[in-house]
């Protein structure tokens, strides 16, 4: 029996409109949006876009803004969001080992996993060293094939999807980041030798670098990676080392927690 195209579900198009206005919002800010300058940019209604700022607010998923008439996102989405960012706990087990990391290193350390073409941040914890990193806060994305996070991850996927994400990347990669697709494959085999990857320099953040280490599952399937990143004169050779014994170490006690189900890639 044949199914039906997205267009041809019945209320697609509504739940369509609601996700834009979602991202929207929060596109918008601590400041929020106002129904105007939302119904400006999706180029809906003024009716259609209140009921659904409406059916939003009842849900909790959208809220008053401080200033009158603006709309920032509920604390419902939060919710769900703190759900759907732990994945068998590994979010919680992370948190204290980014915060043993930074507090001895001074830098700042990142619980990095794949989502489709991207990596997203699940957790993050600054160090005393001022950094910039690509995953500016818990929920940012970037493309996969940015950063030693994303590369340590490539590393540990299957041949043919670490092939269809690079492919699928690769323009974006070369214009936003002047960073090459095949050289990055190329480097592949090098992380998956060592066991941590550091990264390929970009023309975003030149002056800065990292080093990431996996976390992958009894089967060798990859569940997410932690990251460091500091600038590069700070990366020495003494440095680099240190850093990937102390998150490799950290990931074993993350497999090792009661928890369990996950264990050290390398």
């Amino acid at each position: 029996m044949p199914t039906a195209s997205p267009a041809q579900v019945p209320g697609t198009q509504t739940l369509d409109r609601t996700f834009a206005l979602l991202r929207a919002i929060a596109a918008a800010g601590e400041a929020g949006a106002s129904l105007d300058e939302l119904c400006a940019q999706l180029g809906g209604t003024t009716s259609t876009t209140y009921r659904l700022l409406q059916a939003l607010r009842q849900q909790g998923f959208v809220r008053p803004g401080v200033e009158r008439g603006r709309h920032v996102l509920g604390y419902e989405l939060f919710a769900l969001g703190a759900q759907a960012g732990n994945p068998g706990g590994l979010r919680d087990l992370a948190r204290p080992a980014l915060l043993r990391l930074a507090e001895c290193f001074g830098d700042s350390f990142f619980l990095l996993v794949p989502d489709g073409h991207a990596v997203l941040c699940l957790e993050r914890q600054g160090g005393k060293q001022p950094v910039r990193s690509y995953s500016e806060a818990v929920g940012g994305r970037i493309p996969m094939g940015v950063g030693q996070g994303s590369q340590v991850l490539l590393a540990h996927l299957g041949r043919r999807d670490c092939r269809d994400i690079l492919r699928h990347n690769a323009a974006t990669l070369r214009l936003d980041y002047g960073l090459d697709a095949e050289l990055i494959a190329a480097s592949l085999p090098s992380v998956r030798r060592l066991g941590y990857a550091c990264g390929l320099p970009d023309r975003r953040l030149p002056g800065y670098t990292g080093l990431a280490v996996p976390i992958v599952d009894g089967a060798g399937q990859v569940l997410g990676a932690l990251s460091c990143a500091l600038s590069r004169p700070r990366m020495t050779a003494a440095r680099r080392q240190a850093l990937a014994e102390a998150m490799m170490g950290e990931v074993v006690q993350i497999v090792g927690s009661p928890s369990g189900g996950v264990v050290a890639g390398g």
